[in-house]
């Protein structure tokens, strides 16, 4: 009776919750290089389509995008045939949950003059937020970068 009662007590403690972390970890990349691909070929619908349904992007110098439309819009503004943009990411982490990940890295932006002038050359940061969604496959949440090209000095005005 004893070893029954601890069998069945035993039985009755928390499910073992598998450890998906790396292979999250590894989809999240994967995705992002993906997304990457698609903003370099200037393909607006495969690169917003990265984004869940109720994601924000924080782009610099710009309200909060926070439904699909802004985001689309944004990305409308940036991508196009004298564009080139691509990003790389430095590391990926997946909470134990398997719920929530995060990715940084760097990006790379040259916007060509269509009218031969000298191109624009951008490097900076990116941040994303990733969530596990109900079909169980990770779509990003919240989107940020910014330049590392340093902002002008202030002067102050002449009296």
């Amino acid at each position: 009776m004893l070893i029954a009662s601890a069998f069945w007590l035993g039985s009755c403690g928390p499910a073992v919750v598998p450890d998906t972390v790396a292979a999250d970890e590894a989809a999240i990349r994967t995705l992002d290089e993906q997304w990457s691909a698609a903003a370099m070929k200037n393909d607006l619908e495969k690169t917003v389509a990265f984004y869940a349904d109720d994601a924000v992007l924080l782009a610099p110098n710009s309200p909060i995008a926070s439904d699909k439309k802004a985001i689309r819009d944004s990305w409308a503004g940036l991508l196009g045939p004298n564009t080139a943009v691509s990003w790389k990411v430095s590391k990926v982490e997946v909470a134990k949950a398997g719920d929530l990940g995060y990715l940084y890295g760097s990006y790379q932006l040259t916007i060509r003059d269509p009218k031969g002038g000298p191109a624009m050359n951008d490097k900076g940061k990116i941040v994303e937020i990733w969530k596990k969604q109900a079909d169980g496959k990770f779509k990003c949440i919240v989107d940020t970068y910014n330049s590392d090209i340093p902002m002008p000095a202030v002067t102050e005005a002449k009296k």
